[in-house]
């Protein structure tokens, strides 16, 4: 009985030997190469989005209040009427209100001789928003404002309106250095490329001004695939405003299966 145990063991063992064996060679044969290819598509932008801040300060808070409304007005009226800026694309998007108090020492204010809740002065700020389809326009809309009383340029953002377009491209671009990468790599090795098992893409978008590489991001000169789109955005008539270009980018790695 115990002969015939250890018999049928052993037969057990010999059967599934093979069938182990044949999983691993199933496994092993599954080769892949993997790579990254990425797309850049250079944009001269063709809007510019300003964001301003008018502060005044005065004693009396209706006369610094009215004195606020006068600089934003001015502003409004040159972008309106002067520029010939639409007026949906020029708004004011805050009010704030602030009073400043007296600063007082510790002994003063227990002595009687300050008052920390005396107000020194009101401060108003209202901040500006203007969107320009001409480019031409962006110094003299600043000068212009600065003169009138605003006090802060506190961003411009440098758009293109066909962001959507220019990043399907540059993902294309991305896609076909991917490929061409992976039949280089392949042919080298002796393998043929065969269907692609994973695909991933990220797209972003960076401005840069132009004709200062210091100021650039280094990694946006190590694309696979750059293409210039609409004009070389050097330099403005007059050495004025040096318009930059808009980096869109996009990275597609992709993961292929090999023999």
């Amino acid at each position: 009985m115990r002969y015939l145990f250890f018999a049928l063991l052993a037969g057990l063992l010999l059967f599934s030997a093979p069938l182990s064996a044949h999983a691993q060679i199933e496994q092993s044969s599954n080769r892949t190469i993997s790579v990254t290819g990425e797309g850049e598509v250079r944009v001269v932008p063709d809007q510019v989005l300003i964001s301003m801040v008018a502060e005044t300060r005065g004693p009396e808070l209706l006369d610094t209040q009215k004195q606020n409304d006068v600089s934003v007005k001015a502003v409004v009226d040159y972008a309106t009427k002067t520029l010939d800026v639409e007026e949906k694309h020029v708004q004011t998007d805050f009010v704030n209100v602030e009073p400043v108090y007296r600063n007082c020492n510790y002994n003063d204010e227990l002595a009687g001789k300050c008052n920390p809740l005396d107000i020194i002065y009101y401060k108003v700020r209202k901040g500006i928003q203007v969107r320009l389809n001409d480019l031409t326009q962006y110094e003299e809309l600043i000068t212009k404002s600065l003169q009138s009383g605003v006090t802060h340029i506190d961003d411009v953002q440098f758009i293109t309106t066909e962001l959507r377009k220019h990043r399907d491209k540059a993902r294309e671009m991305a896609a076909q250095a991917a490929q061409e990468k992976a039949q280089a790599v392949a042919e080298t090795l002796g393998v043929t490329v065969k269907k692609p098992m994973t695909i991933n893409t990220e797209s972003y978008s960076m401005f840069n001004w132009s004709g200062s590489s210091r100021g650039g991001n280094p990694r946006m000169m190590m694309q696979n695939a750059v293409q210039e789109s609409g004009g070389s955005g050097s330099e403005g008539e007059g050495g004025g405003l040096a318009i930059g270009q808009i980096n869109v980018s996009a990275t597609v790695r992709v993961t292929y299966e090999i023999e």
